[in-house]
């Protein structure tokens, strides 16, 4: 069955219904208008243009556009790209991304604007990230160039998506843990800052027994270190959504730390660490030498942040015997209530 050319009647009320603000009719004017097509496309450009409408009717614009594919609204996604919400950003970087792989003068423009995005270190992380997706499939030659540049970049995000990038390593976390880690430990902590913050938790909580499993199987501590590294990344994500799965894990290493842990683990202790964790933060601020003071300031923020989310008083059972072992850890304790 052919589908019956659309009205501007048609485009009109699909247009009132994207800009509503009711989602469900938004989303089913958004599918109408991709289907109706380059007629649509005025429309959708005045939505997508327009500072005054929600974000939300403004993404679903640059949506339907991108599922168009017109050459017309490159001009609308190069102006979200400055003063729009994140939100509207990020939507005008996936039209600009299918432009690119198009087969005329507009594409190079977009293929342009989308290099640029990844390479400026002022533009948001998000929209950058957005960009470097909006350029997969490109050909190589075209990628390396942009891939060694970003490869020392200051945002950890980005060189994190090209390290797997370059790597290969496009599967999901769950999915590299289930048929075996990288050999690269670099490799697995760049999927791990990369796929921290949408894995399942229990994708996580495998991938740090996984690597755990490396950790203890590395031929020399130098690629131990490696290791951990990654696994204090899955430990921060794990703790920045409020999760103890790995509790047992965080304890572990605190217990058997014999220098400087990398900074995930501290940063887990302090979010989800609980009064098991005071001991061995004890024991390693008290062992560390007065000239670490990254070590030692961590530890001693990571206690203190223990002790004031659990409201723990100086009578506490871990409190009384941290001092009882180690009287100089007095300075810790006071955070403490009487």
């Amino acid at each position: 069955m052919s589908i019956r050319r659309s009205s501007s009647a048609d485009v009109a009320r699909l247009i009132a219904e994207l800009v509503s603000g009711d989602a469900q009719r938004r989303d089913m004017a958004l599918a109408r208008l991709a289907v109706i097509g380059s007629r649509a496309t005025s429309a959708l450009v005045s939505v997508a243009n327009d500072p005054t409408e929600r974000d939300e009717a403004r993404v679903a614009a640059f949506e339907a556009l991108e599922a168009i594919g017109d050459g017309r609204a490159i001009a609308a996604a190069m102006t979200a790209l400055s003063g729009s919400a994140e939100s509207v950003a990020v939507a005008a970087v996936g039209l600009l991304g299918r432009l690119a792989r198009e087969k005329d003068a507009r594409a190079t423009k977009a293929f342009e604007q989308l290099a640029a995005l990844t390479l400026s270190s002022r533009t948001p992380t998000a929209v950058r990230l957005a960009a470097l997706t909006a350029l997969e499939g490109q050909p190589e030659r075209l990628l390396k160039p942009i891939y060694d540049a970003l490869a020392k970049d200051p945002a950890s995000k980005v060189v994190a998506r090209v390290t797997r990038r370059q790597a290969g390593a496009v599967e999901s976390l769950d999915a590299l843990v289930a048929k075996g880690l990288p050999a690269d430990p670099d490799v697995i902590a760049a999927v791990a800052r990369d796929d921290g913050e949408r894995a399942p938790l229990m994708a996580l909580k495998r991938a740090i027994d996984a690597i755990r499993a490396r950790e203890a199987q590395a031929a020399d501590v130098a690629t131990c270190e490696r290791w951990r590294v990654a696994r204090g990344v899955l430990h921060h994500h794990l703790a920045s959504r409020g999760s103890r799965l790995a509790l047992y894990d965080l304890r572990e290493a605190l217990e058997g730390a014999t220098g400087p842990l990398p900074v995930g683990f501290l940063s887990a202790a302090a979010v989800i660490g609980d009064a098991s964790c005071l001991q061995p933060l004890a024991r390693a601020w008290v062992e560390s030498g007065h000239d670490d003071r990254w070590w030692r300031e961590h530890l001693a923020e990571a206690f203190r942040a223990i002790v004031a989310r659990e409201a723990l008083t100086r009578r506490h059972p871990a409190l009384k015997l941290i001092l009882e072992r180690w009287p100089s850890t007095g300075v810790l304790v006071a955070a403490a209530k009487r």
